[in-house]
């Protein structure tokens, strides 16, 4: 279980103690991380990620989410350089709940393979010395909008530089999710401030 033990708190939310883990739901245990992942063809990444435009903040707008992420309102991730790292700098932050619930913020390291430019293949380690794939699925050339995928499939995180993303971009990653097969009936909506969970799609 070692693996998927540092799966479940690391790949980004680690908010537990490890004095936790027999609290965490059977949910999360229906994927495990052998043969599950082993007769799954490797996800398809985007080529070239320009870092500077990529860095800024991240609306989660759709998700599967890992145990830590369920039941968080106005998702963010605030991406920054580290030039001492040479890696980005991942802040992540919610509210608990609700949209007013208490805040949390939850810092992580993004390693890439180069700078200015990198591969959409990266390294998020929530801790030294773990390191997890962060697989960047789907970027718009104008860095605003991008999905992250999970070789196992068992998690998904659709993003925008903005609160709301434009129905058609997200209805189009969805899809593409669905062929590189992922069950897209798990994807969560988390609301942001006061919207509701369908408002964060814009028409």
């Amino acid at each position: 279980k070692e693996e998927e033990v540092l799966l479940l708190i690391g790949r980004r939310r680690c908010t537990a103690t490890l004095g936790r883990l027999d609290d965490w739901s059977e949910e999360e245990d229906e994927q495990p991380m052998g043969s599950s992942t082993s007769k799954l063809p490797a996800l398809r990444t985007v080529k070239d990620v320009d870092i500077p435009k990529f860095i800024g903040d991240w609306y989660v707008i759709g998700v599967i989410p890992t145990y830590f992420e369920k039941g968080a309102c106005n998702p963010i991730e605030k991406y920054s350089w580290d030039s001492k790292k040479k890696a980005i700098a991942v802040d992540f932050q919610f509210n608990k709940g609700t949209v007013t619930g208490a805040k949390k913020s939850i810092p992580q390291t993004l390693y890439v393979d180069g700078y200015p430019k990198a591969s959409g293949s990266m390294k998020a380690s929530p801790f030294w010395p773990v390191k997890l794939p962060y697989l960047l699925m789907e970027l718009s050339d104008d860095h605003t909008n991008c999905m992250v995928g999970y070789p196992s499939r068992a998690y998904l995180w659709i993003m925008s530089k903005s609160k709301s993303m434009d129905k058609k971009i997200y209805e189009e990653y969805v899809q593409i999710a669905k062929e590189q097969h992922y069950d897209v009936s798990k994807i969560e909506n988390p609301p942001h401030e006061e919207r509701k969970e369908e408002e964060n799609l814009k028409e």
